[in-house]
């Protein structure tokens, strides 16, 4: 089996209920406010921003779907080819998690810099609440292709570091 049997349009379906689900989410969190702050200009603050969201999402979204993905592609494997199923077995405390944690911190370290670098460059943006929602949503489809191909990736060529 090679990398390019993951293909990033298999993730397009969960990337499109995820952004949906977390942009519904996001609506009903930002419901009470009419505008929300694209980024604040510190780093502890009271208010709630976009970026703020999206970072969030990240960590806990992010880490959640990938055991799934994991679980589900090794089980996916299994029926596609039964005579792999005793030789491919990835532990979970030795392979999935490292694999979620290595993607999900990844991840994270890629928003928390985007976020600093757009606070530093465009400032504080203020945006309607409908379009907090829609950009959560569109967030979390892209961390969803994202953890989700890199989750196969991982499981597929046995490897756990980003550096590898």
């Amino acid at each position: 089996m090679s990398k390019s049997t993951i293909r990033l349009q298999d993730s397009l379906a969960a990337g499109l209920i995820n952004g949906v689900i977390d942009g519904a989410i996001a609506h009903w969190h930002f419901k009470d406010v009419t505008r929300v702050p694209l980024s604040l200009n510190a780093i502890a603050h009271e208010q709630t921003s976009v970026w703020g969201e999206v970072i969030s999402l990240t960590f806990g979204l992010g880490i959640i779907l990938s055991l799934i993905t994991a679980a589900l592609f090794v089980k996916h494997l299994h029926k596609a080819l039964p005579a792999m199923q005793n030789k491919f077995n990835p532990s979970f405390w030795r392979t999935m998690l490292p694999i979620a944690i290595t993607q999900c911190a990844a991840l994270f370290g890629w928003f928390v810099a985007l976020a600093v670098i757009w606070t530093k460059y465009m400032g504080e943006i203020i945006v309607p609440s409908s379009w907090a929602a829609f950009l959560v949503g569109g967030f979390a489809f892209v961390i969803t292709l994202f953890i989700e191909y890199r989750t196969k990736q991982s499981l597929i060529t046995k490897k756990i570091s980003l550096l590898d």
